[in-house]
């Protein structure tokens, strides 16, 4: 401050004004005032260094940076009229201060920020435009046409500069969807379409389409058809008999009353033909209760309920044009045996008898492993087994009797498929004790040819009583 008195005149001087002597100011002579007030502003703040018009792609960086006069400047940011702030500007915007440089950042500039940005001061302004275009894709390898044969796998591959870029495949136009044959992968910069097991169906014009470009990537895939020319196979017909659980000569036994399927595979080409025969006697397909079924590769030799007569050879021929060939089965049909025949009491004891019998006239084709026994008391309806266990004997002594009451036996035969009917009846039976012999026998009233002679009775008389007596005599010596 800088004071001057010059007559009747008081002064007062600032020197170099600053911001902090913008004050009101009074001047006091004895008991007058006068007051008086001093403004202050700041010196304009001038740009010295314009913006530049800024043009770039997507997803580059850009600044926009002007430079002013002052130093701590104050500098306002705005954007086709609107001012630009961290508050309403977000992340993507940064506000740069170095010395008399003001920096507008932008990180990774979209075609939303295309504009007209302004920096203002309190002595000046300047704008510049900032224009964003699509960022260009360099294409370092693109698809290729393919041919393929069937079920071979086709592999579209491409490569592109920016990693980061996606896209889509098409196939005639319409968007390629992944599935268990087609896969589609994207690695780095490079996208793939893989299709396995190629058919034909999978030919047409494939296209690759980067997202957010104008770039279509184009190849054609052909599909190799082979053409196979049919060469008949020919084959001479054969036989497959399991004789597995056969006996000799391809022998297959069946129970009598059961039924027999005899399945033989039939090989050959063309398809053989097939007839069974029995003899001179060809067995029809027809419905029947001997008969031949068809399916495929097997020929089925049928007999529903085997009967005794049906047992013997049969032959299978199978012929084509190629050539013939034969196989003979042999088909035994068994049975339980017949009923023994001939049953009959021959000895008789106090509580026993004995009794034989003949094996039956037809053992049902396979050997009689014995016989089971079984009696009644005669009038009686109740049959009681004599034995469990098969007897092999044809002759059997019956024990256990009551003597003097009439018996009847009968015998059933016993093979491996099982029991016979039982025999006719024997004739009825009496078990009897034997009589004790007559005693005291006295020789009396001898003569030169005749004599008397006397005896008491026996002691012991069976049920069967007395008739009489036998005599008989001998010379001495």
């Amino acid at each position: 401050y800088v004071f001057e008195s010059v007559g009747n005149k008081r002064s007062l001087t600032i020197n170099k004004c600053s911001l902090s002597d913008d004050a009101a100011y009074e001047c006091q002579v004895e008991e007058e005032k006068c007051f008086t007030e001093v403004f202050v502003k700041e010196p304009p703040v001038t740009i010295t260094k314009q913006l530049e018009d800024v043009h770039t792609v997507v997803g580059e960086k850009v600044e926009f940076e002007v430079e002013v006069s002052e130093e701590g400047a104050n500098v306002k940011w705005m954007k086709d009229g609107v001012e630009l702030n961290r508050d309403t500007a977000g992340s993507r915007y940064r506000f740069k201060k170095d010395g008399r440089r003001h920096i507008l950042i932008i990180n990774e500039a979209t075609k939303e920020d295309i504009g007209t940005y302004y920096a203002f001061t309190n002595g000046g302004e300047s704008q510049a435009e900032l224009e964003v275009e699509d960022k260009e894709l360099e294409i370092l390898q693109s698809i290729a046409d393919l041919t393929v044969k069937a079920s071979e796998q086709a592999v579209f591959k491409c490569e592109v500069s920016d990693e980061n870029v996606t896209g889509k495949w098409f196939k005639d136009g319409v968007e390629v969807q992944a599935s268990e044959r087609i896969r589609i992968s994207h690695i780095g910069r490079n996208h793939k379409l893989t299709i396995d097991e190629v058919v034909a169906s999978d030919a047409g014009d494939y296209t690759f389409v980067p997202d957010g470009y104008a770039l279509t990537l184009s190849a054609k895939l052909n599909f190799l058809e082979i053409k196979i020319e049919y060469v008949p196979i020919e084959e001479p017909p054969k036989i497959h008999i399991d004789t597995s659980g056969c006996g000799n000569q391809n022998t297959i036994t069946v129970v009598a009353g059961n039924k027999l399927r005899v399945d033989v595979e039939i090989t050959g080409e063309p398809a053989p033909v097939t007839c069974w025969t029995k003899g001179d006697q060809v067995i029809s397909e027809a419905e029947g209760r001997v008969r031949v079924e068809k399916e495929q590769t097997l020929s089925s030799f049928v007999i529903e309920g085997a009967e005794m007569e049906d047992e013997g050879f049969y032959t299978i021929t199978v012929t084509n044009p190629v050539g013939e060939d034969k196989a003979e089965i042999y088909i035994k049909v068994v049975d339980v045996p017949n009923s023994p025949e001939n049953v009959k009491c021959t000895s008789v004891g106090e509580d026993s008898a004995t009794i034989t019998w003949d094996p039956p006239s037809f053992d049902g084709g396979v050997p009689i492993k014995g016989y089971l026994m079984e009696r009644k008391k005669v009038g009686t309806a109740r049959w009681t087994k004599l034995n469990f266990d098969v007897y092999e004997s044809n002759t059997y002594e019956a024990k256990k009797m009551i003597e003097g009451v009439l018996y009847e036996m009968r015998v059933f035969a016993v093979n491996s498929i099982g029991v016979s009917q039982p025999s006719s009846d024997s004739k009825p039976f009496m078990p009897i004790a034997p009589t004790s012999e007559p005693t005291r026998l006295v020789v009396e009233d001898v003569t030169d040819t005749t004599c008397a002679l006397k005896w008491r009775p026996p002691e012991r008389i069976g049920a069967g009583g007395i008739d009489g007596y036998i005599i008989e005599y001998c010379k001495e010596g």
